[in-house]
């Protein structure tokens, strides 16, 4: 069975519905926790639509290693809208699994800086939020991040989006 997914995990008060007035629908939420599903048309967009064209600092090579994860500073700026914080708390995780090969990619921050080494599993980054594992779940189970499969459907018109824009 595939898992292939990307979202941005949030520590923190969440204000659902201004992260709802910036495309952030939460899929999952534990505890202090939320997952907001992401792609890289969805960070692109929304730094192109505010003229952000800054980058998150991530681990050296992760790009090149995952073509696909989100890299842009918007992320931070959304982040900081929706829990009304200078310095929140997130981390930008991505799957991509099939038949248990495939990789994964993380990186947590405080703010601006980030929490998590070059080479971060998605564990480490949850842990860097506070996440606990327990005596019989890791992070990623401990949240539930096992039953995200994937992303949803309404990410697709992000691609669209960007086309539209240029990006």
């Amino acid at each position: 069975m595939a898992h292939a997914m990307c979202g941005l995990v949030v520590a923190g008060r969440v204000d659902t519905p201004r992260a709802e007035s910036v495309g952030l629908r939460a899929v999952l939420a534990h505890a202090d926790i939320t997952v907001f599903p992401i792609d890289h048309y969805f960070s692109a967009y929304w730094a192109a639509v505010r003229g952000n064209r800054a980058q998150l600092d991530l681990p050296p090579g992760i790009l090149a290693e995952s073509m696909t994860f989100p890299g842009e500073a918007v992320l931070h700026d959304l982040v900081r809208e929706v829990t009304r914080g200078r310095t929140p708390r997130f981390a930008v995780v991505q799957t991509e699994y099939f038949a248990g090969t495939g990789d994964q990619w993380a990186a947590a921050f405080d703010g601006e800086v980030r929490l998590t080494p070059d080479g971060a599993t998605i564990n480490q980054a949850l842990a860097a939020l506070g996440v606990k594992a327990a005596a019989t779940a890791d992070e990623f189970d401990v949240i539930g991040l096992g039953a995200v499969r994937g992303n949803p459907d309404h990410l697709q018109a992000y691609a669209a989006l960007c086309a539209e824009l240029g990006v």
